[in-house]
C-alpha cells in the first residue's frame, strides 16, 4: 500500500473486514494505492508460485504510477526463470517474460538438483539454464 495515496487508517476503515468464519481478516486487493502479494508456498517437491497483483481504478494516475514503479522494482530485483518440460526435463533457451523469482526463492528452488518452481501440474521453472 502506498501511504502517500491512502493512509493506513483509511485502508483499515474502508477495505478490511472480518472473515465470515469469525477467524482472521479479509482485505481488498483492488483499490486506490493498493497492490497485493500472495506468498508462495511449498508444493509437490517444489515451490508453488506467489503473485503480485494490482488493479488500477479508471483514471487513478497516482495508483497507476505506483504500480508501474512497483513492477519495475520487482523486475529489477527478481531473477529470470526458464520453463522446464516436465517430460523431457529440457530447459527453455529464453527466460519467461511474465515470471520472475525473488532471490530467496531462486536460491532455494532453482539450481540444478534442487526442487523446481511451479505454476501448476505441467508448468515448471528453474533459474538456471
Amino acid at each position: 500500500m502506498d501511504t502517500s495515496i491512502m493512509s493506513e487508517s483509511m485502508f483499515h476503515r474502508d477495505y478490511v473486514v472480518r472473515h465470515s468464519s469469525g477467524q482472521g481478516w479479509v482485505y481488498a486487493i483492488v483499490g486506490t494505492g493498493l497492490a497485493s502479494l500472495v506468498r508462495s508456498r511449498s508444493a509437490d517437491g517444489g515451490l508453488r508460485n506467489g503473485e503480485l497483483r494490482a488493479s488500477v481504478p479508471a483514471g487513478d494516475t497516482r495508483t497507476a504510477e505506483y504500480v508501474r514503479e512497483l513492477m519495475r522494482v520487482v523486475r529489477t530485483g527478481g531473477t529470470g526463470v526458464f520453463a522446464v518440460d516436465p517430460l523431457t526435463k529440457t530447459t527453455a533457451r529464453r527466460a519467461e517474460r511474465s515470471f520472475v523469482a525473488w532471490p530467496d526463492a531462486a536460491s532455494r528452488f532453482g539450481p540444478k538438483e534442487a526442487p523446481l518452481l511451479t505454476n501448476g501440474p505441467t508448468a515448471w521453472f528453474t533459474v538456471e539454464r
